[in-house]
């Protein structure tokens, strides 16, 4: 059977109270005794002091009184105090006196008093009533009953400050073990709940330990949540990819050789206004639908094209002036601000571009204000495109750039999840942000790691000019 260390300390103030009973019943008991035994050797000094006295063969006057240390010894007579007496003790020597003429007999007792303990003797004279022996000794405290008072209050001031600090360490430690008890039954379903430290030094060690473990514990499950997000979205990625990779083959032939046809059948002959504007309308569906072909394949992983050193802010620039008319129709206002550049596929950034500067015009009021932001940072140049709109609702805000996700009614659900891939293809990322009043998105471009890829390119243009 396992004891609890508060049963351990109980016990321990047990003991601590018996020990000191113990030890103050064995000084009282000691002190006792040597008191006892003082008392008893000055009453048989005063009785053979009086018994001397009382057969001494001489006249009354010419016996001697004995006065020693503490002893005092004569002979009354009559009713008058003997001069050697001295005045503390008369009273108790008159009664003995009285009490042993009126009973014919020795007379001993004892008294107590501040100064000490007063053994009283009496013994009437032979032959002469009127006389009476008697002896007095005072048996003072012992000089070293002080220390032994001292001694034991000393005992008693520990064995209470012994109780005092168990049970105060009793109390710390239950407190301090139900402390612990309570956050490990909320760490089982919260690893972020804050861990208490009890008072006492060692318990506090072991919640420090707690506390370090469930931190550890909740950054491993949330890398392992991430990755299990990313290996989803990687395998959610790959079966569109697979489905985008079979729609290219499956649809852009047929839409090539469609397009290659109508634009033969219009250049061949002279054609009516309406078979043109319908030849027209025809090729420009077929490029809305080439365009949305490569929005999977964008989607789905696609590589960036060739890459050149471009004003990023310029062609934010540009892309505002695109939409500005309208974004006018609805009464929203553009604005771009900052400078910055960078290598990127200017056909696949105005893209990503397009898509964020939409997003922002439709999110908003009529009044509203978008605001594009191009600052340049140590490693990289980073697009914020800002708006007042609503934003999206924060329990669906890790949905946002899954693919075919939209609130939009008419939406394909690929804007964002393009811009993404466009902004990762670039060695960079694209997040959402929400702060106050305003919906942010951060599109930003890996400027370092464009640098270090030059060598390689140079690299493999050297080769094909060498082949």
């Amino acid at each position: 059977m396992k004891l609890a260390i508060r049963h351990r300390l109980v016990t321990i103030i047990l003991l601590g109270v018996v020990t000191w009973t113990l030890s103050v019943v064995a000084l009282v008991q000691l002190l006792s005794t040597t008191t006892a035994h003082r008392v008893e050797r000055a009453r048989d000094a005063v009785l053979d002091e009086v018994q001397h006295l009382a057969r001494t063969p001489a006249r009354l006057e010419d016996r001697t009184p004995t006065t020693l240390v503490g002893l005092h010894a004569g002979v009354w007579v009559g009713e008058g105090v003997p001069r050697a007496l001295p005045p503390e003790r008369e009273a108790a020597v008159r009664q003995a006196v009285e009490e042993a003429r009126a009973r014919v007999t020795q007379v001993v007792y004892e008294t107590t008093s501040v100064a000490g303990t007063m053994v009283v003797a009496a013994v009437p004279v032979d032959n002469e009533p009127r006389a009476t022996v008697f002896g007095t000794y005072l048996v003072r405290p012992s000089p070293s009953i002080t220390t032994w008072r001292w001694i034991v209050a000393l005992l008693v001031g520990a064995t209470v400050l012994l109780v005092a600090t168990a049970s105060y360490s009793i109390l710390t430690l239950s407190r301090g073990a139900a402390e612990l008890r309570r956050s490990l039954d909320a760490l089982a379903t919260d690893l972020r709940v804050p861990v208490p430290r009890p008072s006492v030094r060692e318990l506090g060690e072991i919640a420090e330990g707690i506390a370090t473990l469930a931190k550890k514990l909740a950054e491993a499950r949330d890398k392992e949540e991430a990755l299990a997000r990313e290996l989803a979205q990687r395998e959610r990625l790959a079966a569109l990819g697979r489905v985008a990779a079979g729609v290219a083959h499956e649809v852009r032939n047929p839409l090539a050789s469609i397009k290659l046809r109508l634009d033969l059948a219009a250049a061949m002959a002279k054609l009516p206004p309406a078979v043109e504007e319908a030849v027209a309308h025809a090729a420009s569906e077929i490029s809305r639908l080439d365009r949305l072909v490569a929005d999977l394949l964008f989607a789905a992983g696609r590589a960036i094209g060739p890459k050149a050193m471009l004003d990023v802010a310029a062609l934010v620039h540009g892309r505002e002036q695109a939409l500005a008319q309208w974004a006018t129709e609805r009464g929203v206002t553009i604005e771009t601000t900052g400078a910055g550049a960078a290598a990127i596929d200017s056909d696949a950034m105005s893209r990503a571009i397009d898509n964020l500067l939409r997003n922002a015009i439709e999110a908003s009021a009529p009044g509203g204000h978008v605001l594009a932001r191009v600052r340049t940072e140590p490693d990289r140049v980073v697009i914020a495109v800002e708006d007042e709109g609503t934003g999206v609702p924060p329990e669906r805000a890790t949905e946002l750039f899954e693919p075919f996700f939209t609130t939009k009614p008419d939406g394909t659900g690929l804007g964002l999840a393009i811009s993404r891939a466009i902004a990762r293809g670039h060695g960079g990322d694209l997040v959402y942000d929400r702060d106050g009043a305003i919906t942010r998105f951060v599109l930003s471009i890996d400027t370092a790691s464009m640098t270090k890829r030059k060598p390689k390119a140079s690299e493999a243009e050297t080769r094909s000019r060498a082949v």
